[in-house]
């Protein structure tokens, strides 16, 4: 079978869209063929969140492993953490742009971190796994920029208006927060033969 691909946009700030990335990664793992899944995460700001929606997401994300330990919503430009997501992808595929993506949602949700430092930034990707010079080649420059602008682009073209959006097979879509559940019963319906 060839490889399925799986788009997640989604936005640091946004705390669904941390939860969909647990959920979706869940939602591979018990699949009938997890070994060919590949998962990107796109760029796509996400509209503010209110306390009471923080509240509200804390307490959901509880079951997937997610403490969300902020009280105030995150206020940070995510420019260049998305940057650096994109180098993960870039440096070693999925699985490092995952884990950059998930060391910068712990960083937000968890430990209350500004990920608009360039210092912070700089300690978060070398904890992901990043190559630290390739981290502050990108920091100094506006490389990677194009990425980023390419995911935005490509949710716009693809109508894709809302945080969190999976895409399965680049046809398949379910928007908003989901269920592991739901993603996997979309997972499998692209997956049968």
């Amino acid at each position: 079978m060839a490889d399925l691909p799986l788009d997640l946009w989604g936005d640091i700030t946004d705390p669904w869209s941390y939860v969909a990335k647990r959920r979706v990664e869940a939602a591979v793992m018990a699949s009938e063929r997890p070994h060919d899944i590949v998962l990107v995460h796109h760029a796509l700001p996400g509209a503010a969140v209110t306390r009471d929606e923080l509240r509200r997401v804390a307490v959901a994300a509880r079951p997937d492993g997610i403490d969300i330990a902020v009280t105030e919503p995150p206020d940070a430009d995510t420019t260049d953490a998305h940057r650096l997501v994109a180098l993960g992808l870039t440096l070693g595929g999925p699985a490092l742009q995952g884990a950059m993506l998930e060391r910068l949602y712990a960083a937000v949700f968890t430990e209350g971190l500004d990920v608009s430092s360039h210092r912070i930034l700089q300690r978060l990707a070398a904890e992901a796994g990043l190559e630290e010079h390739r981290v502050g080649d990108v920091l100094a420059s506006s490389e990677r920029s194009a990425e980023v602008a390419a995911d935005v682009a490509a949710a716009r073209d693809g109508d894709v208006t809302e945080t969190p959006c999976l895409v399965v097979d680049h046809h398949a879509r379910l928007g908003g927060p989901a269920s592991a559940e739901a993603y996997l019963a979309l997972i499998a319906g692209r997956t049968t033969v």
